[in-house]
């Protein structure tokens, strides 16, 4: 083995090692970690959280990005809602109100990137799962048991259901409707009654086609007046045949003649590990190894693979029948590479191993430790003499996950295996309450203390919150923490089960051995091998620094139009700043701010200080379109176990309670709808005369959404209809429809050579809504009379076979004017900006009363400690006597992370006995 003091393999690492530095630091990449209040909500609540981006190599404080983007999707990937918020120094703040319209009872996803992450794969983008429950509006649990029956090309499935109520009396001769779908097709819908026990049985064929990891259960309350009383579930059937079970050699491949080390994972058909055990055979059916999985359905075990043998391995199922599985390939040449990372060792140590053919060839390989993109560790080192064993000093990496390479001379990667470095050094949390307990309504002082791993006070950034554990179930080993995060389970891939439980892995012994198998399964990238290096350094998405509004102006030719004055207008905040163009026709516009309705009309000229001749295009942010993640964790009411009964019972005792006292006389609101007029409209049943109608309001938050887009959202029964000849043309239920823009009739312009369809697809894909004013759709006989009378001239026609549909544009001059030229209406997406968390201030005198029942009693996301690393957060205790659990976590900004969990216990009070 030669290492850095020889001048031939020295001069190869340090050209590797500068290399390394410079893709890392000119390509950086960004984490994003969100620390929210609590990890599921209910329909009306505020989801209040932190952002943290770092970025690589040193996970500081990111300095590329300057805005983030934040957004909630359900579980079919639907983007629901979408913020955009500033960084500063790498943090940001917000909240998202979860408005029960738009945002249904349901499972979510809580997505954060940055416009640069989006260079690097959606690995990097975070993802939380959340849900949001509705116990206003559901008062049932439901429990239920699928089991399958074989039969041809398909399964029986045969569902049991039961209903109750909370207090386990059953929802019974209740008639429902089932419908089970797999996301593409529906599999069954029937209405169904329960009977006195609560109890409904279905049954149904499930097709070797249907999509069984997929397969979702939605149950309707029929009865009149219950309509928001419907059930979403998904159904699990978790058959055995089904267990998926997958082997990775570690280091990358299985090598004839070389010991290997082999990682496996199982998994139920639900996604989620299953512990197994089972045995592995040669071609000769000779047992050759036996494994046992030991921790979510991960196990390692040690095989001899023999040139030109085939293995493969056997588990035994619950109904005693075998399932058979083939190992990898077994490779006639190669090298094989085993990292043993003992807990309390001072080094790891790395076995390397190869054929005969790579020693006899006496070739020299580099084995590489990379640990967030930069190089820390190279050695040069050869075969002559056999296998090579080499102890690896641990104070050469951060902590985090560590990748080993072994390389050629070509910079081919041959091995890789992935190991978790931790020098127990995260930052010390001390929390100190002014009380050792506390009752209703009470003042919390909380003094924060933070300190490095050799006692130094620290200065760094913190969030912290504190719920009611009678309505909030905090559970560590489920959640990432900003440090589990940021150095462990953002570096692997797939779904991590319980990352939380990894956290504490360096103070016991099977934990580290689990992460280790955890790195040894979701860490293996063998079949993803790829060069060192990219190809290209080139970003196909530039860094936000911050908002900007940018676009380029061109002629009637479409050329670039160099030095045209462009001015920008707004009036909620007002502005009016102006530029030029470059010679490329790009105009910048920085330092603005868009709030929440914001509106820019953006004019260019031309040399000679006109607008005509002239157009404006904006360069707008293109939101991404993630693949969809298929989480199937279950709802709250399905299955319940007691915990989480008791807590379920919990908030809704607290609300009937705090409905008592208050009379449940919350005064509503009422909401007086006059007509909405369009301004402008050509209307001939005169102002706001139609059946529907699409406002201004409306038609500004749909932004740049197409007409056609508008039409197909907003109007039922709009449709494309084919007749007997082939005809194509737009129809409104089974009535004809006519397209008038200001006032004309698109039809009576358009050429004969062209076809209906054709012809309002132009106009329904040329219009967008930044150049409406209003929709008016009459559909009924009452509103298409005048319209029939005006525009069709069949005597014969009746009012109800024709629809119109009449288009109110801001050019207001007809079909046949093309776009505003010269002029832009540019409506941003809104930053949204952080606002403070409300906490009720109480005098020590106040009584408690069963009005504040918050299940977040304090969230606080900016705690800066000081020079001495001190910081104090006070706020009040709420009604409800109990404990509170509090989380608290941040950085330095400068790679150091800090966690702390505790509880405080609250009373009742005196003045409420």
């Amino acid at each position: 083995m030669r290492l850095f003091g020889q001048e031939s393999p020295r001069s190869f690492l340090n050209n590797i090692i500068s290399t390394a530095d410079t893709v890392a630091r000119s390509r950086a990449i960004e984490k994003i970690y969100l620390q929210t209040d609590k990890p599921n909500y209910e329909a009306g609540d505020t989801i209040w959280f932190k952002g943290y981006l770092l970025e690589e190599p040193s996970l500081h404080a990111a300095g590329k990005s300057g805005v983030l983007y934040v957004e909630i999707a359900n579980d079919s990937n639907r983007v629901m809602k979408r913020v955009m918020l500033p960084l500063f120094a790498g943090l940001a703040f917000g909240n998202i109100t979860l408005n029960e319209e738009e945002i249904p009872q349901g499972g979510y996803f809580l997505r954060a990137y940055t416009n640069w992450m989006r260079n690097f794969g959606e690995s990097y983008v975070f993802k939380k799962h959340l849900y949001i429950g509705n116990t206003a509006y559901n008062d049932w649990l439901v429990n239920y048991k699928a089991s399958t029956q074989k039969s041809a090309d398909k399964e029986k499935v045969q569902l049991n259901l039961r209903v109750t109520k909370f207090d386990t009396f059953p929802v019974g001769v209740r008639e429902m409707q089932l419908r089970l779908t797999d996301g593409k097709r529906t599999l069954l819908k029937n209405n169904m009654s329960t009977d006195l026990d609560g109890t409904i049985v279905a049954n149904f064929d499930l097709s070797e086609k249907a999509n069984a990891a997929n397969l979702s259960l939605v149950m309707q309350d029929l009865r009149k007046g219950e309509e928001k009383r419907r059930l979403m579930m998904p159904l699990i059937l978790n058959r055995p045949d089904r267990i998926d079970l997958q082997f990775m050699p570690e280091g990358g491949e299985l090598v004839g003649g070389l010991p290997a080390r082999i990682a496996f994972k199982a998994l139920n058909e639900d996604g989620y590990g299953i512990n197994i055990s089972g045995k592995v055979y040669n071609s000769k059916q000779q047992e050759v190894s036996a494994f046992t999985a030991t921790h979510k359905g991960m196990g390692v075990f040690n095989l001899l693979p023999q040139w030109g043998e085939v293995y493969s391995a056997k588990i035994k199922l619950p109904d005693g029948s075998f399932k058979t599985f083939l190992l990898p390939v077994v490779k006639n040449s190669g090298i094989t590479l085993q990292v043993n990372n003992s807990l309390n060792a001072g080094s790891v140590e790395a076995l390397l191993n190869a054929t005969p053919d790579i020693i006899a060839a006496g070739n020299i390989y580099y084995l590489l430790g990379q640990a967030h993109g930069l190089i820390t560790y190279g050695a040069s080192l050869h075969f002559k003499n056999g296998g090579v064993k080499m102890q690896i000093n641990k104070s050469l990496f951060p902590d985090g996950v560590i990748r080993f390479l072994l390389i050629g001379a070509d910079k081919k990667i041959f091995n890789e295996r992935k190991v978790f470095i931790d020098h127990n050094d995260n930052l010390k949390i001390s929390i100190n309450s002014n009380k050792a307990a506390y009752v209703q309504r009470d003042s919390v002082a909380l003094d924060i203390e933070v300190k490095g791993v050799n006692g130094t006070p620290v200065q760094g950034s913190f969030s912290l919150a504190v719920t009611d554990n009678a309505q909030v179930k905090t559970d560590s080993l489920a959640n990432n923490s900003i440090r589990g995060y940021m150095l462990l389970t953002s570096e692997l891939k797939g779904t991590i089960e319980e990352p939380g439980y990894y956290e504490e892995a360096e103070n016991e012994e099977s934990k580290w051995i689990h992460l280790d198998q955890l790195l040894l399964t979701q860490g293996w990238v063998g079949y993803d091998w790829k060069e060192l290096w990219p190809s290209s350094t080139s970003a196909g998405y530039a860094a936000e620094k911050q908002f900007l509004i940018t676009g380029h102006v061109t002629n009637m030719f479409n050329k670039p139009v160099a030095n045209s004055g462009i001015t920008l207008y707004s009036k909620k905040p007002l502005i009016i700043t102006d530029t030029v163009t470059n010679k490329q026709g790009e105009f910048v516009f920085k330092d603005i701010v868009p709030g929440d309705t914001a509106v820019f009309f953006i004019q260019a000229r031309n040399k000679k200080g006109k607008s005509f001749n002239v157009g404006i295009e904006m360069d707008e942010f293109k939101p991404p379109v993630f693949a969809a993640v298929n989480d199937r964790t279950k709802p709250w009411f399905l299955n319940i176990d007691t915990d989480n009964m008791l807590r379920v019972k919990k908030q809704i005792s607290l609300k009937d309670e705090m409905a008592k006292i208050t009379g449940g006389n919350v005064l509503k609101e009422v909401v007086i709808k006059n007509k909405r007029i369009i301004k402008d409209s050509k209307n001939l049943n005169g102002p706001g005369e139609a059946d529907v109608i699409i406002d201004e309001e409306a038609l500004q938050k749909a932004g740049r959404t197409s007409l056609g887009d508008l039409i197909t959202k907003n109007v039922k029964g709009f449709n494309l209809y084919t007749d007997k000849t082939g005809l194509s043309y737009y129809r409104l239920n089974t009535m004809t429809l006519h397209l008038i823009i200001d006032g004309m009739d698109i039809e009576f312009f358009k050429p004969d050579v062209l076809s209906p369809y054709l012809y309002f697809k132009e106009y329904f894909d040329y219009y967008d809504a930044e150049e409406i004013k209003g929709i008016e759709v009459m559909k009924s006989m009452r509103n298409t009379f005048s319209y029939t009378h005006q525009y069709i001239k069949n005597p014969m026609a009746e009012p109800d076979e024709n629809a119109f549909i009449e288009i109110t544009t801001r050019g207001g001059r007809g079909p046949f004017v093309k776009k505003a030229v010269g002029t832009y209406v540019y409506r941003p997406m809104p930053f949204s900006m952080p606002i403070q968390f409300y906490t009720p201030k109480y005098k020590p005198a106040s009584t408690p009363d069963m009005t504040d029942i918050r299940s977040t009693i304090h969230w606080a996301p900016h705690i800066v400690t000081d020079k001495e690393g001190k910081a104090r957060v006070s706020f009040y205790t709420a009604d409800n006597p109990g404990s509170y659990t509090y989380i608290i976590e941040g950085t330095d900004l400068e790679g150091n992370f800090g966690v702390r969990r505790g509880t405080l216990a609250v009373k009742k009070s005196n003045l409420n006995q």
